[in-house]
């Protein structure tokens, strides 16, 4: 009988990152019960949700908003992501407040109204860099060591297919300038989006709504930012996310007395390599190569430039091309233009 984790090295990220959510989620609802499961992406600088998958439910809007004032705000509570981050990347309430999850904010005023009486939290993790996390919810019992143990254990399958999904394509045996995530926007300049002091939405604007694609409702990432800033946190004010369609757009929180404002800006193209290097999963100094490579420069000039011998440059130069999946500079050039910067120089 093959594991959890086994089960999840068959997800396709050619589904896109939405599509790919809802299968593991439904993997995982077949192997450990829940009533309720939350599939997000994040942020990959920060953790910050920025989009979700629910399963189990039809979106909730008030649950959403209560939820992330509990992550963002000001007062700290258990399991937060960031927390999961620089420990276990996994947990439940029950295990993280000594079997009594009423020390949860997040559990005693928002889960436990509604029936929950224990959730599990997980941040999605290649090894290196967090590309989504999961909640899920059930009502009735905790959920078991075992259980907590296959959670954990498909969470890097699961991060691994999401980056796929979520970043330019394959640049190798395929059409390199392809990827509909990096399609050129039909907008030009920034959107707005203004939160009251409750959270709820005031205004959009048209531009806002062009680059969001209009379907009538926000992403995630706009709640959770206004939460944020209403929580007068220290957390960030500025999330890269892409929208269900799969485009990158940049949204960046401020204050305006008891209102926030969030403002959307289609991801420029600086912010957009730094995502693809995590994607490919380039060390840092394979990032700095990558640099000098862009800029057509020889091994013996990056070593001069980056400190380094000729022979380790060598090394980190076939270690690059391996991730990117090409076979020389002219094709690694290629895919860094046709995927990352074409896109931004339309029209």
């Amino acid at each position: 009988m093959t594991t959890l984790a086994e089960r999840m090295t068959a997800l396709d990220p050619a589904a896109g990152h939405a599509a790919l959510r809802r299968a593991a989620a439904a993997i995982v609802a077949r192997t450990v019960g829940h009533d309720l499961a939350v599939w997000a992406t994040v942020d990959p600088a920060t953790v910050m949700t920025t989009s979700c998958v629910l399963h189990g439910a039809e979106r909730d809007e008030q649950l959403e908003g209560e939820v992330f004032a509990h992550e963002y705000g000001a007062a700290p509570d258990v399991l937060r992501f960031t927390e999961l981050l620089d420990g276990p990347l996994v947990g439940t309430v029950r295990t993280a407040t000594g079997g009594d999850p009423g020390r949860s904010a997040r559990h005693r005023e928002t889960l436990a109204p509604r029936g929950f009486t224990d959730h599990l939290r997980m941040v999605l993790h290649d090894g290196r860099t967090p590309w989504g996390a999961v909640e899920l919810l059930r009502a009735g019992g905790s959920f078991t060591d075992d259980e907590i143990a296959a959670v954990a254990a498909a969470g890097r399958p699961v991060a691994l297919a999401l980056r796929e999904a979520m970043i330019a394509g394959r640049a190798a045996g395929g059409d390199i300038g392809a990827d509909p995530t990096l399609a050129p926007l039909d907008v030009e300049g920034s959107g707005l989006v203004v939160c009251g002091p409750d959270g709820r939405v005031a205004e959009v604007s048209e531009e806002a709504r062009a680059l969001l694609g209009d379907d009538g409702r926000l992403p995630p990432v706009v709640a959770a930012l206004a939460a944020g800033r209403r929580g007068r946190t220290t957390g960030p004010r500025a999330v890269h996310a892409p929208t269900a369609g799969g485009r990158w757009l940049r949204f960046t929180a401020t204050a305006l007395g008891a209102r926030v404002a969030v403002v959307v800006d289609p991801i420029r193209p600086g912010r957009l390599a730094d995502l693809v290097a995590r994607a490919r999963g380039l060390s840092q100094r394979e990032q700095e190569v990558l640099g000098q490579l862009a800029l057509g420069r020889s091994n013996r000039r990056i070593a001069r430039e980056l400190g380094l011998s000729e022979w380790t440059v060598q090394d980190h130069v076939k270690a690059v091309l391996a991730k990117f999946g090409v076979s020389g500079r002219s094709e690694l050039q290629a895919a860094l233009f046709l995927g990352t910067y074409a896109g931004s120089h339309a029209g």
